[in-house]
């Protein structure tokens, strides 16, 4: 081995270390960001901090203050109060400080947002003489919502604001709220009912296969058969008028072809017992969320293939009669 070969080895070993070295605390270390909240200490508590997705946590208290300084494992959405009191209903958790002062936070973008926006909802509701329920309220909320979470999509209140405006929406609209938010706030546990249902949604769409279904419905496409599952609820006046509809398309079919599985959303077991009493013997009668489908109304029909592939989604009783003729 020449010298200078032997010198060039020994430089990118000792560089090799140098970056080893240098690396070695983001590496072996839990990843995660620094914060801190200042806040005014009430009732002489100290703040409650349990559950909190923190790797390191201290809290100091002084004459009428408090401080809470940590690492974070994962920006998060909390309230911070004790049993007897509430510092802040809801409280952004993102590296930098926070103060806490009168029920409200500042000092991050997340906490600055929803600050600014609960200044323009109080302004709209004092300028709405009908009031908070009225329509006026209601569509100049929903403006000053979307334009928020518009600038706000890369933090945690971008997330939260448009997790509790999806509650409202039609799944399409939801889903593009979803959509319009960033990669990483997608990510949070701010949006994860949104993300759920967005996720639900997109597995339940024609030519999906279908996972979690029930045992029962599992035997059925075992045996080589289509399964039509119908969502329903005995509250639900359309659902109870459409059990004549699916007797009558389904009668013709050989039952070695087709089964019918019907999975009721009531709550309440008797209820529900005594709205499946005419129905035909030969259904599959389930009772609860016991699938995996996407339930953006009532009702509404899935038919599977034997493969557990969906072949066709729909409301229509008209349509449903269609996929039947097609595929049976």
């Amino acid at each position: 081995m020449t010298r200078t070969r032997f010198l060039s080895i020994v430089v990118i070993i000792i560089s090799l270390v140098a970056i080893m070295w240098s690396l070695r605390g983001s590496l072996f270390s839990q990843r995660g960001f620094d914060f801190a909240i200042d806040g005014t200490l009430e009732a002489g508590e100290v703040p409650d901090t349990t559950g909190w997705a923190v790797a390191e946590l201290e809290v100091d208290t002084a004459e009428g203050r408090f401080v809470i300084r940590g690492k974070a494992l994962r920006p998060m959405v909390v309230e911070l109060g004790t049993e007897e009191v509430s510092y802040c209903s809801t409280l952004f958790i993102e590296r930098g400080q926070i103060v806490v002062e009168q029920g409200s936070a500042t000092g991050t973008a997340a906490n600055d947002a929803r600050t600014a926006m609960r200044v323009e909802v109080d302004s709209l509701a004092w300028s709405c003489p009908e009031g908070e329920y009225s329509e006026a309220f209601e569509r100049g909320y929903d403006s000053i919502a979307r334009a928020y979470i518009e600038t706000n999509r890369a933090n945690l209140y971008g997330g939260w604001l448009a997790e509790r405006l999806s509650r409202e929406l039609p799944i399409e609209p939801a889903r593009e709220l979803f959509e319009d938010l960033s990669s990483g706030v997608q990510r949070t546990e701010a949006v994860a009912s949104l993300r759920e249902r967005v996720v639900r949604y997109e597995r339940s769409q024609v030519g999906c296969r279908v996972e979690g279904l029930p045992e029962e419905v599992n035997n059925q496409l075992l045996a080589d058969k289509y399964v039509l599952i119908d969502f329903w609820a005995s509250w639900n006046a359309d659902s109870q008028a459409r059990v004549r509809d699916l007797a009558k398309l389904t009668d013709s079919i050989e039952s070695a072809k087709l089964a019918v599985c019907r999975i009721s959303m009531d709550n309440s077991c008797e209820q529900w017992l005594v709205a499946i009493e005419g129905d035909p013997t030969a259904w599959i009668q389930l009772n609860g969320e016991v699938c995996e489908l996407s339930i953006e109304s009532l009702p509404v029909s899935y038919l599977i293939s034997p493969q557990g592939k969906i072949v066709a989604r729909t409301t229509s009783t008209n349509e449903l009669a269609q996929a039947l003729k097609e595929q049976l």
